[in-house]
């Protein structure tokens, strides 16, 4: 008998193991980021969350953006966040949100007398990171002074130099990418909206159907209590906005 537990001890672990949901995601504060030894941020709150209220235990990793993309709609009990909802990705995976709604929008620095209303009208190199899925949209607009880029923080430090004109960011994320370049968020200036869009977490199609509908039927339960909304008011989601008018 001791024999045969012993042999089945390496089996349960895999069993426990293989319940355990990999909630990939990359470094975008203020709703993803490592401090210190561990993943925090508005959007991991939630998970972490989720998986309270479900009973489902998680492992926060961060991976690079496409290879958590990668990773999540071929491999079993893995999901990544946060991820914008098209129609490229949507029979990808499995879907679980909204969690929040994001603007991303046309920046310049405040010193430079321009007005963009039209992405048209913009003279001189737009800087955005390739990874982003706002840099395939700009260039389906048939733009061609697209400058793509490896990270945000070479965007910023570009517009800081004077080397491009243009960089683009979510209006929560963009002073942390401008900090983290050195350059102050009020020498920033907004211009122009460019994308609108919900964020979800995708879960990887080998993922039960019923377990992704318990952490939908869990999101729903923290928007109707409030908890949603007090880990937004926490993280400032709602007020991470930089418009024009406030100028």
């Amino acid at each position: 008998m001791k024999w045969m537990l012993q042999a089945l001890l390496p089996l349960l672990s895999l069993t426990v193991q293989a319940d355990e949901l990999r909630m990939l995601t990359d470094n975008h504060p203020p709703l993803h980021f490592q401090q210190g030894p561990r993943m925090t941020g508005f959007a991991v709150e939630v998970v972490q969350a989720l998986a309270q209220r479900t009973g489902d235990p998680v492992q926060v990793q961060q991976r690079p953006m496409l290879r958590a993309l990668r990773d999540a709609s071929e491999d079993a009990d893995t999901a990544v966040f946060t991820i914008l909802r098209t129609q490229e990705r949507e029979s990808r995976y499995q879907w679980v949100g909204p969690l929040m709604r994001t603007e991303t929008a046309l920046y310049t620095r405040s010193s430079d007398d321009l007005q963009i209303s039209d992405l048209h009208q913009t003279r001189g190199q737009i800087a955005v990171p390739r990874k982003w899925l706002v840099y395939s949209y700009l260039k389906q607009q048939g733009l061609d002074n697209l400058w793509g880029v490896d990270s945000p923080e070479i965007m910023m430090r570009l517009l800081q130099i004077g080397r491009v004109q243009y960089v683009v960011a979510d209006t929560m994320s963009v002073s942390t990418f401008a900090n983290n370049a050195g350059l102050p968020l009020e020498q920033l200036r907004y211009q122009m909206p460019l994308m609108h869009q919900d964020a979800y977490i995708a879960f990887s199609p080998k993922v039960d159907a019923a377990k992704v509908a318990r952490w939908q039927r869990a999101l729903d339960a923290m928007k109707d209590d409030g908890s949603l909304q007090q880990l937004k008011q926490r993280w400032q989601i709602d007020h991470a906005r930089y418009h024009s008018t406030e100028q």
